[in-house]
């Protein structure tokens, strides 16, 4: 156990001497931690002032915390990607005398403190807004972060530790769990499809009796129910089932043997999981852990010199992509066009060529994160020999994505507007805000880079960014407002598109005159 608690204390201390080194990290980390206090502590005072303190909307953010967190951790144990192992675990921990159940259990330690914190953070909202009596206090703080706990590292033991079964047996298991995901997903689209998706509909799926009878999570909304609301027959058997679960469960992992037949599995996962955080670092989005990207073979003719000739090399990576310059992003969309055209009902909202562009604009901002094939040349030094302006340099490595955000942009506004029957001049008008948005976010992150450097991490930079491109947005929207106020709707979606495409050639120009000196940079 020593070196455990050796690793775990060399662990802080490297990051709190690496927030000393950089103490703009430390005190905006401070900043969050602030602001996230704030947030709870207007919620809490927001419930009350509404009159939302009853034990019943507890239950309502206990179930969809509930759903979220059962969804997000079984799918990636499934995968067996959910416990965290580093390079570090391979040279210190597996080879200590350490029984592999408990290191296995060290190495799930993040999700375990992540339970622990939300536990706290409901028993906090319990004590403060819903004023619940101390055995319920005690008895859902018991449920969140005890049985839960024990349910879920009895299921990664099962799932990672196994050596009595074989590897086809461990893959059954898993597919188990993605069809128990499968269903319950297939539960909520059949729910949402028959009541219609709305605020009313959502509420009253708290009370919906299938709810309680899903297995796992079910139950586990049932044990929230007989705590906060009483007894009831269904909550009752329920409740009693998700007890049976957790206890053949923990038997099952208690009695189980393991001499350490997954270490091989997790040094590779350790060597996999640390070149994922490095291309994060690095603005990479990363969606699986592991997966060795193929390329296609591909060729391009070059018909351009200078400058120009960036274009040519960017088509070329993209032709070597399997869906050419169709992304993550384009599912994003796509899944856009099938949520707001098959499950949500927009009919009550108003407006639906406001509805559109909110839809246009939350998209742009949601997906700030991704990067495409131009951010790599900012690294390859003959970009700053070629002999052409800085202004073409910058151009001709970024016009390949704003060809991608145009063709997205058509592929999310195009199918609503004609089934919502939008006028074209307001399709016309939320497709070019697409484009600029992801524009403004684009030379957004060149200019920000230049300015902070490695002065902070990325995830602070990323921070930075959001909040600088969450300021320039917010200003369209004001004026937007301003607009309405004015002059009338109609007026607000030019106001917003003049706006858009302005910012985006002034941003464009600014980070022109940076990217003139980034090759100074180390």
């Amino acid at each position: 156990m020593k070196a455990l608690l050796y690793m775990s204390k060399r662990k802080w201390i490297n990051k709190l001497k690496q927030l000393k080194k950089k103490p703009v990290n430390l005190i905006l980390s401070i900043v969050l931690a602030a602001y996230f206090i704030f947030l709870i502590t207007v919620a809490v005072t927001a419930l009350v002032k509404a009159n939302f303190q009853t034990p019943y909307w507890l239950l309502a953010a206990l179930t969809v915390w509930g759903l979220y967190n059962f969804f997000i951790n079984f799918a990636t144990y499934a995968k067996r990607k959910g416990v965290i192992f580093y390079p570090s675990h391979a040279h210190f921990i597996f080879t200590a005398p350490i029984r592999p159940k408990i290191i296995l259990l060290y190495g799930a330690g993040y999700n375990f403190l992540m339970t622990l914190i939300v536990s706290m953070a409901f028993v906090l909202a319990a004590i403060l807004g819903f004023h619940l009596p101390l055995w319920k206090i005690v008895s859902l703080f018991i449920v969140l972060a005890g049985v839960e706990s024990v349910l879920e590292g009895s299921i990664i033991i099962v799932l990672y530790a196994n050596e009595r079964f074989s590897q086809k047996t461990t893959v059954m298991l898993a597919r188990m769990i993605y069809v128990l995901l499968a269903g319950i997903t297939l539960f909520g689209i059949w729910y949402f499809r028959t009541k219609g998706f709305s605020l009313e509909s959502i509420i009253n799926l708290i009370d919906f009796p299938g709810l309680q009878m899903l297995p796992i999570i079910g139950w586990n909304i049932a044990v929230f129910r007989l705590i906060l609301l009483g007894p009831t027959t269904l909550n009752l058997v329920c409740s009693g089932l998700y007890l049976l679960t957790v206890i053949v469960m923990a038997v099952v992992a208690v009695k189980m043997k393991c001499n350490g037949g997954y270490y091989e599995d997790a040094a590779k996962f350790a060597d996999d999981y640390a070149e994922m955080k490095a291309r994060k670092n690095n603005g990479e989005m990363v969606m699986s852990i592991g997966k060795k990207k193929k390329f296609k073979r591909a060729s391009v003719e070059y018909k351009a010199s200078g400058a120009k000739a960036i274009f040519y090399r960017q088509l070329l990576e993209y032709k070597k992509e399997k869906w050419f310059i169709f992304s993550y992003m384009t599912l994003f969309c796509i899944g856009a066009d099938i949520l707001f055209l098959k499950v949500i009902d927009v009919s009550e909202f108003g407006s639906k060529s406001a509805v559109l562009l909110g839809i246009v604009a939350y998209l742009a901002i949601l997906t700030g994160g991704y990067l495409g094939k131009w951010d790599k040349e900012l690294k390859n030094p003959y970009l700053f020999l070629l002999p052409d302006s800085p202004a073409k340099k910058m151009w001709y490595a970024t016009v390949m994505e704003h060809v991608k955000a145009a063709i997205d942009g058509a592929i999310l506004v195009l199918p609503l507007g004609i089934a919502w029957k939008v006028h074209p001049l307001h399709m016309v008008s939320c497709w070019l805000i697409y484009v600029f948005l992801q524009g403004i976010k684009l030379y957004t992150k060149v200019l920000i880079d230049s300015f902070l450097r490695n002065s902070l991490g990325e995830t602070v930079k990323q921070l930075v960014r959001l909040g600088v491109q969450g300021g320039i947005i917010g200003i369209g929207v004001l004026l937007a407002v301003v607009a309405v106020v004015l002059q009338n709707f109609n007026f607000a979606f030019f106001v917003i598109l003049i706006y858009g495409m302005i910012m985006a050639v002034v941003i464009g120009l600014l980070t022109v005159s940076r990217f003139a000196i980034m090759e100074q940079y180390d």
